[in-house]
């Protein structure tokens, strides 16, 4: 007798190449498409997509405003509609048209707390920084991102300079000893 897996439970529905939008107060604020969605409707509202992109146009006054419109692609989506949380995995991309983007194998999205995070490495650059962790937490709203697990990477300065590569400054979360300029004698 070998072990069988249970049967998947059978979607109630499914969509094949769909498009999709989300409107807030009659302004479209996220749109995307997915080459597969399935909804189960017994498990109170549960989606799975495959291959999804969205594309996320922040709000002007809203923490992530200055990233402009944000490409989010993953390859496996799966949201609880009732508990508003949700997960990305197969390899998460993301791309502002400010410039910054990064990677992650996974990451979750928690609604009710307003929160995204991520415990798989993750890799994230744009303009003025480059850095690399193996998980973060962040607001949804991009206005406080904390990155766990070691990091490591550069900052670099606000300057007016054409090249401002040249003031990067390296930085890691490892301890390093202080360096301290001997006394004086008196």
């Amino acid at each position: 007798m070998s072990d069988r897996s249970p049967p998947a439970e059978t979607p109630d529905l499914t969509l094949h190449q769909v498009a999709f939008a989300r409107l807030s107060d009659g302004r479209v604020v996220a749109r995307g498409t997915a080459r597969e969605l399935a909804y189960h409707r017994t498990t109170g509202g549960r989606l799975e997509g495959q291959a999804v992109v969205a594309a996320l146009q922040p709000g002007p006054g809203t923490g992530y405003a200055m990233f402009g419109e944000t490409l989010l692609t993953a390859p496996r989506v799966e949201g609880d509609l009732g508990t508003r949380r949700g997960a990305a995995s197969g390899g998460v991309t993301f791309r502002a048209s400010r410039g910054d983007h990064g990677t992650t194998d996974r990451l979750r999205w928690d609604g009710p707390a307003d929160r995204l995070s991520g415990d798989r490495p993750v890799e994230a650059q744009g303009p003025g920084y480059q850095v690399r962790s193996q998980g973060f937490s962040a607001r949804a709203d991009g206005s406080d991102v904390t990155l766990t697990g070691g990091v490591a990477g550069t900052l670099q300065a606000k300057t007016t300079d054409e090249h401002p590569t040249a003031n990067a400054q390296p930085t890691s979360r490892k301890p390093q000893a202080a360096r301290r300029k001997p006394a004086e004698p008196r």
